[in-house]
């Protein structure tokens, strides 16, 4: 999604729109694959009349195109209290992610975290319709209020798919990093400069693209998958043909097959044209 499919003001272009329908008319199979949760992703796609399956926490979520859960991977509630415990102490800011919601201790912290990556990486242009969006996201749909988070796991042991640690220090994210290390049974990704992204180790969104392939019939050589950031590198090793988008980090482009245009120049309408219907436009 971010990145990739969206472009720098978190919305799906009209190209792009146009480019997936007309391949799905074509009986091209469509799904997205995110760290985003489902409950993050299932507005969006309605505003544009995309109906798909899901794969969200980075390949711990498969949602079926109906929106009902297929597949789960969930951390490991004690691992988890570890991870809240070494970010807490280090002063980062941490969320939570479940199938209801996005859990954060600040709604305050989580608006300065995308105050400073909006005025790094997103034009951003604020209309009533996008502060309606985000309104809506931050106290009514995605996120979910928890003053104290490591007592709600610790109490309610609820099963999360992941937990994001972040700072707009590289440095400070770094040290975090190399304890979490430490703790069993999970893996570390990050999809974006400013953040590192923990979830159940094994699980990553090239395993979830091969599970719902499977679950779909679809060869690994059938598979054309699109990504941008260091969490996508399991999905395009996976897939028949790995496409990179032009903006994409220098690692996730030596893996591609392919380099496509940007998110902001509809890279993902453009390979699809390529690769599906032979026309580079």
């Amino acid at each position: 999604m971010d990145g990739t499919f969206l472009n720098g003001l978190g919305e799906i272009t009209r190209k792009n729109i146009k480019a997936v329908k007309k391949a799905m008319k074509r009986g091209v199979q469509f799904a997205i694959v995110t760290g985003r949760p489902y409950v993050s992703v299932k507005d969006i796609l309605n505003d544009v009349k995309i109906t798909c399956s899901c794969i969200g926490c980075n390949g711990a979520q498969v949602t079926g195109s109906d929106g009902k859960l297929i597949t789960s991977h969930y951390l490991d509630t004690d691992n988890l209290i570890k991870i809240i415990r070494i970010a807490k102490e280090a002063g980062l800011y941490y969320q939570l992610y479940d199938d209801h919601y996005i859990y954060t201790s600040s709604r305050l912290n989580l608006l300065k975290l995308l105050k400073s990556y909006s005025k790094k990486s997103i034009k951003r242009h604020i209309t009533l319709r996008r502060l309606y969006r985000g309104i809506k996201r931050l106290f009514f749909t995605e996120v979910s209020l928890k003053h104290d988070l490591l007592g709600f796991v610790s109490e309610r042991r609820n099963k999360f798919y992941k937990i994001q640690i972040a700072s707009v220090s590289a440095e400070d994210l770094d040290v975090v990093c190399k304890k979490i290390r430490d703790v069993p049974d999970i893996d570390i990704t990050s999809s974006n400069y400013f953040n590192i992204e923990v979830g159940p180790k094994g699980v990553t969104k090239g395993t979830a693209l091969e599970e719902l392939a499977k679950s779909m019939n679809i060869k690994r050589e059938e598979i054309i998958a699109f990504g941008d950031n260091f969490n996508d590198i399991p999905m395009l090793q996976y897939a028949g043909c790995g496409v990179a988008v032009k903006n994409a980090e220098p690692p996730v482009k030596k893996e591609a097959d392919y380099i496509t245009k940007s998110n902001e120049d509809n890279g993902v309408a453009y390979a699809i044209e390529k690769f599906i219907f032979n026309d580079e436009g």
